[in-house]
């Protein structure tokens, strides 16, 4: 479900006229991420690492509106709720993509996301969920502990899904750090929101 934004009334209303027509309207940055805590927790509560990354990134992504928004041709909305696609590598290390509902737990996200891999994995397909924008683009890159990130794209200025890439683990002083990339479109999403969302997942994975 959503619901149309009142474009008139919002407070960033030059910024979304200045950046909505822009060629490539898209921004990303990359920062690292402290996983340690979260990586604990994964290995004691028998979870998968990546599918708690991606549950608490959801959650963190859910939490802030900006994030919600999508463009409808010259339209606004908000949804109520936004979901995640991911890619996933298939037995002859080739990708394809899964979807992946959101859940009320990490343990239930778990469960449901393990039994979507399996099964997106038979399909091998990247026809996924394709005429839904209550997503975000997700993708997992786990041998390189990247610092930077561009993603291939088509020339659509409307396509306002978030795309989201979590890299490969380090160790840096007992600390294990995670890459992580936000690519947003900056008629919608600012700096200001992409840094909210850094320092909100950073703050949901130390506190479980």
């Amino acid at each position: 479900m959503y619901r149309e934004v009142d474009i008139a009334g919002l407070k960033r209303r030059a910024t979304f006229e200045f950046f909505k027509d822009f060629e490539d309207p898209f921004f990303n940055i990359t920062a690292p991420i402290d996983a340690t805590r979260l990586y604990d927790f994964c290995k004691a509560n028998d979870l998968s690492f990546s599918l708690a990354a991606l549950y608490f990134s959801l959650v963190t992504a859910n939490n802030i509106p900006e994030f919600r928004y999508r463009m409808i041709g010259e339209t606004v909305v908000e949804f109520d709720q936004i979901h995640a696609t991911q890619t996933i590598l298939n037995d002859d290390e080739t990708f394809s993509f899964c979807y992946f509902e959101m859940k009320p737990t990490v343990f239930e996200f778990d469960m449901a996301g393990k039994a979507s891999r399996e099964r997106y994995k038979a399909l091998k397909t990247f026809d996924v969920e394709t005429e839904r924008i209550d997503l975000i683009y997700y993708s997992v890159i786990p041998w390189i502990a990247f610092t930077s990130f561009k993603h291939a794209g088509r020339a659509d200025n409307r396509q306002t899904v978030p795309r989201i890439v979590f890299g490969g683990l380090s160790n840096e002083a007992g600390r294990r750090k995670m890459p992580l990339s936000v690519e947003v479109h900056h008629a919608l999403v600012d700096g200001l929101h992409v840094g909210r969302y850094f320092n909100e997942f950073q703050q949901r994975i130390d506190s479980i």
